[in-house]
């Protein structure tokens, strides 16, 4: 590949690194996250780009002078500022961030963020108003595994006047490095990876949606509270039911099945008796393990971003549903996301089975509505999106509503979504009142947040986990004393059912499989 004389003059830098990639593809993910910060108006020098950001992804031996660079006799204020670099590459693999971050494996668009954040203001102290921003680094890989033979003849070839005084100024720089470098939030890098790859948007928006989320507070009481959440559900698997075919263990008893699982039992019954109860599948067969079969739904969580949803109700309301996400996504479920006040924005998905695996977390993270509240508006378009995307996905749609107590909503309005959906409603109540809306026996599900669930952590943190392991299929035994986890059966019939339905389970939990454990 031939290169542009400022693509050599940029490559050439590495003459200054002091950070040997032990393979080209380190060199071409460098290659990478410079072109990455010269689109963002930070052209930072490549050596320099290379050097940290190696170190944030990969096991590097000690800083060195290539060798390469033993040929040529640097002036002595260029090797001393070597030198002086070489100390603060010593000094930052040090620091807790740098392991945490080789053993967090941050994806290409967290390194990118952290480099802005840690030599982007030491770049503009220094303000090489020379540098053009428009050159672009190959990426191929050809030309990186080549260096050692090629970067002697590449650094000669250009004037190296303006990098030598840049590496100057870096090498004084070492204290404010490090500085930047602790302050750069652990546990939201950590959340960010726990989403992966696909946690934030492509390109330069979604590079300063991640800046703005490390430098953010309120985003950073967020993360706090889905990390109190989230170790729970990283365990989740895909639950396993029963199945007739001969492949995995014994799973419990069924009607159906084939000769070679048919229970020896059955063949006490007389011949007669034994003809009769096979003819009606009334014979009993071993079933076996399986995963479950995939259930056509998908589900449609609409967060309250009105100015009601500000301060401990947004940190509860965002990070419960960043970690139910993550928790359906594990069960193989699709997953859509959006906020709303008085309009609907951004669609947010998550498919499970598809390339993109996750939602935009800084976006939810740092998201502020600015629109007011309109209630029935948003309703009624809300309806009309569900409807449409359930015929799209041709599955059914469980609706989250994470709102506040105040959350008015015409009787009309929540019969369209009914039609289109199963509400699950979530909502969180003020230091004082009760939950007074005149739509609550619509919905399918319910569930009540205090105020003083909100204010201590512990509980907090409990009252969210039941909901997730609710909405998940996975109810808890233990609740919130005085939460409303349902809807109350609103006729004699209803409840005349729900005791029929409490009874067979209970015949059927009466069943014991082949091991002798309760189905």
């Amino acid at each position: 590949m031939t290169l542009t004389p400022e693509q050599s003059r940029e490559i050439g830098s590495l003459g200054f690194s002091l950070i040997e990639a032990d393979n080209a593809m380190l060199s071409v993910r460098a290659a990478q996250w410079r072109n990455s910060l010269a689109r963002i108006g930070l052209p930072i020098p490549f050596w320099l780009v290379h050097d940290v950001g190696v170190m944030l992804v990969h096991p590097v031996d000690a800083p060195r002078k290539r060798r390469a660079m033993d040929k040529l006799n640097l002036p002595p204020e260029v090797s001393s500022a070597l030198e002086g670099w070489r100390e603060t590459l010593v000094e930052i693999s040090t620091t807790e961030m740098v392991e945490k971050a080789r053993a967090w494996k941050l994806s290409d668009a967290l390194v990118v963020v952290v480099l802005m954040r840690v030599l982007g203001p030491a770049y503009e102290r220094f303000a090489l108003t020379r540098r053009k921003t428009g050159v672009t680094l190959p990426i191929d890989p050809e030309v990186y595994a080549n260096l050692p033979s090629t970067l002697l003849a590449l650094f000669t070839g250009s004037d190296r006047r303006e990098d030598s005084a840049f590496l100057v100024h870096i090498a004084s720089e070492q204290m404010r490095l490090l500085t930047a470098i602790e302050q750069i939030d652990l546990d939201t890098l950590r959340l960010l990876g726990m989403f992966g790859a696909d946690a934030a948007a492509a390109g330069a928006t979604g590079l300063i949606d991640l800046l703005h989320v490390l430098e953010s507070p309120d985003a950073n009481d967020v993360v706090n509270f889905s990390l109190d959440l989230l170790p729970s559900v990283l365990e989740t698997r895909r639950t396993t039911g029963a199945q007739t075919f001969s492949v995995d263990g014994y799973a419990g008893l069924a009607r159906r099945g084939t000769l070679d699982s048919l229970m020896l039992s059955e063949l006490a019954y007389d011949e007669d008796l034994f003809d009769q109860r096979f003819s009606e599948n009334e014979v009993f067969y071993y079933a076996r393990d399986k995963t479950r079969e995939d259930e056509r739904r998908c589900h449609y969580i609409c967060v309250d971003a009105t100015a009601s949803m500000r301060g401990q109700r947004s940190v509860f309301a965002r990070g419960l549903a960043l970690t139910m996400i993550k928790k359906l996504l594990l069960k193989g479920e699709d997953v859509f996301f959006r906020f709303f006040d008085s309009r609907l924005y951004e669609l947010q998905q998550a498919r499970a089975k598809r390339k993109q695996q996750t939602i935009d977390v800084p976006y939810v993270l740092s998201f502020k509505g600015e629109h007011g509240r309109n209630y029935a508006k948003v309703m009624s378009l809300l309806a009309n999106d569900i409807e449409r995307l359930g015929k799209r996905e041709k599955k059914s749609v469980v609706c989250y509503l994470i709102t506040h107590a105040e959350c008015h909503v015409p009787l009309e309005v929540i019969e369209d979504m009914r039609r289109v959906s199963q509400l699950y409603g979530i909502f969180m109540l003020p230091s004082s009142g009760d939950l007074d809306l005149e739509y609550l026996p619509r919905l399918h599900r319910v569930q009540i947040v205090t105020q003083a669930a909100l204010e201590q952590r512990e509980e907090r943190a409990k009252r969210a986990m039941d909901i997730i392991d609710d909405a998940a299929g996975e109810a808890r035994v233990s609740r919130a004393p005085g939460a409303r986890t349902s809807r109350p059966p609103s006729s004699p019939e209803e409840r005349a059912r729900e005791a029929d339905l409490a009874a067979a389970t209970r015949e059927v939990e009466q069943l014991v499989n082949p091991y002798g454990r309760a189905r």
